[in-house]
């Protein structure tokens, strides 16, 4: 995608991405830079439907996803990091074209730092562990295990 604001990407919409498939909905909304006061390219614009659609594709997934290793799931973000990372420039330069942000917080602060925590996290993942409580009841036991919970549909207020 151009970022240079030209025509072609004021023509290009951002897809919702559902089940692993671009999902290019019939409504969308304009993104409007808030520095150059232009339309950068539209969003496809989700509905309950769609949100429904995405809350059943991550649960079919779900199953197989809590039987992951941690290695697995730590190899995850890691290269989730190295892909951030190397594509630094291009990543500050979309944040810096949708929010207004400026270089030194784009490039310099906020896509650094969010590598780091991808790693910081991949690194923590081996070390979950559970715990064996003491129980007040006299002959009774508990085990404590850490294991995924399950979906959670999160709607960003912007």
């Amino acid at each position: 995608m151009s970022t240079n604001g030209s025509n072609s990407a004021a023509s290009y919409t951002v897809p919702l991405l559902i089940n692993g498939k671009e999902v290019t909905t019939s409504t969308t909304f304009p993104v409007v830079s808030p520095s150059s006061h232009e339309t950068i390219w539209h969003s496809s614009s989700a509905s309950v439907d769609d949100a429904n659609a995405a809350v059943a594709a991550a649960s079919a997934a779900f199953p197989a996803w809590s039987k992951t290793k941690p290695s697995v799931r730590r190899n995850i973000l890691l290269k989730a990091a190295e892909i951030l990372e190397s594509r630094a420039d291009e990543c500050a330069g979309y944040m810096m074209q949708e929010t207004g942000a400026e270089a030194m917080f784009a490039g310099g602060f906020n896509i650094p730092l969010t590598v780091e925590m991808l790693r910081d996290v991949a690194g923590r993942i081996s070390g979950i562990m559970g715990s064996i409580p003491v129980c007040a009841s006299e002959g009774t036991s508990a085990l404590v295990l850490k294991e995924p919970f399950g979906v959670v549909l999160g709607i960003a207020p912007w």
